[in-house]
């Protein structure tokens, strides 16, 4: 069924509004080279090992253009049990959000390395810069587009794509994806999924990977990190199974890039809005195409023994199943790379408003190598 002469109306309006206010500041030319902060490095003498602690948040920031954040609303809820609402004026949230970031730079407690997603709005770019961050860099831009589709999509997945779903409108903005880092950016690795291997409204941002390759002084290697925004859901506007498609196509397709990289040497952190949230078919798939095996922070951090300091209230024994937001870790072969800290972050309201609708997960990683004698 056809939606309504009302419905194509708004529809309309609101993909002239995304088009219209796609906008994404070009980032400093690479290698860029400056230091904000130089870790401590401990010296373990009786394992001949050598450590450094880093920080990395990830933070889907919701900055999307008016109207489209008006009344979304956090996963919070306030005293009576009802979802605590976001801020409308979706620039003024973020600029909020690089000032206050920049406090924790003042204080010496901001993370080392810092993921966005949904930074759509130029305010929510320019964050990095806001927030001090010497070094910071965008995932693809809504015209860096990728080939259409893959021989890994169905004719008829093809076939059904639907104009009033948005996914025959092209790329109306960019992936949304914004890495700002204490340390030097020497390598960027942008990857725009497949034009066609997307699902419903979806498919007006051109969605990949962001990748980065980081020199951290001290580190033996450099650290490669990746952040990505998957396929959603319900917000996609169409079937549960449409949308896992996409999602699946993506989560391979990421995977076949990353694997083709040839990074395989170096330690590698991974997190973004992965959105498997109560999704048992997209956590099965995700971790069957990740080979069976997942280091995943929340995960391993529950475990008994993991030594893992975890100062927030988890609501069930499985916290990877209820959030959008993940992150995890592939140690190197020369460095090592364990979690021994999470917390979230941004998820007080103020005045009864949250800054976004997801939080932010802070992290606090150690990476670990052997000490070898000049």
């Amino acid at each position: 069924m056809k939606p309504s002469t009302t419905g194509k109306a708004l529809f309309f309006y609101a993909a002239m509004l995304v088009s219209a206010c796609s906008s994404q500041p070009p980032y400093p030319t690479l290698p860029q080279t400056g230091i904000d902060r130089i870790p401590d490095i401990t010296l373990d003498r009786a394992s001949g090992t050598a450590s450094m602690e880093i920080t990395v948040l990830i933070y889907n920031v919701a900055g999307l253009p008016w109207p489209l954040g008006c009344g979304k609303a956090s996963r919070d809820t306030d005293d009576n049990g009802k979802r605590i609402p976001i801020a409308c004026n979706r620039s003024a949230a973020m600029k909020d959000l690089g000032t206050m970031l920049g406090k924790w730079r003042v204080r010496g407690n901001e993370p080392d390395i810092i993921m966005l997603q949904e930074a759509f709005i130029s305010a929510a770019v320019v964050i990095p810069e806001m927030a001090g961050y010497p070094n910071w860099v965008t995932g693809p831009g809504p015209k860096d587009l990728g080939p259409k589709y893959s021989e890994r999509v169905s004719e008829e997945f093809i076939a059904e794509r639907s104009f009033w779903k948005g996914e025959k409108l092209g790329k109306r903005q960019s992936s949304g994806l914004v890495l700002a880092s204490n340390f030097p950016i020497v390598e960027l690795h942008n990857h725009p999924f497949n034009q066609w291997e997307c699902a419903g409204f979806d498919c007006l941002a051109n969605k990949g990977l962001l990748v980065v390759e980081l020199e951290i002084p001290g580190l033996p290697d450099r650290l490669a990190v990746a952040t990505t925004h998957f396929n959603s859901r319900g917000a996609s506007g169409v079937s549960g199974e449409r949308s896992l498609v996409a999602h699946n196509l993506q989560v391979d397709e990421a995977n076949e890039y990353l694997e083709n990289l040839g990074e395989g040497d170096v330690p590698f952190i991974w997190g973004g809005d992965i959105n498997m949230r109560h999704a048992d078919d997209r956590i099965m798939y995700f971790v069957e195409r990740s080979g069976g095996t997942l280091n995943e922070v929340s995960s391993y951090c529950v475990k008994p023994g993991s030594d893992c300091e975890i100062p927030i209230h988890w609501d069930s024994d499985t916290p990877w199943y209820e959030t959008q937001d993940l992150q995890g870790w592939v140690p190197g072969t020369r460095v090592e790379i364990a979690p021994f800290r999470v917390e979230t972050v941004f998820d007080v309201p103020e005045n009864g408003i949250m800054p976004s609708d997801h939080n932010g997960l802070l992290v606090h990683y150690r990476l670990s190598w052997l000490i070898t004698e000049e």
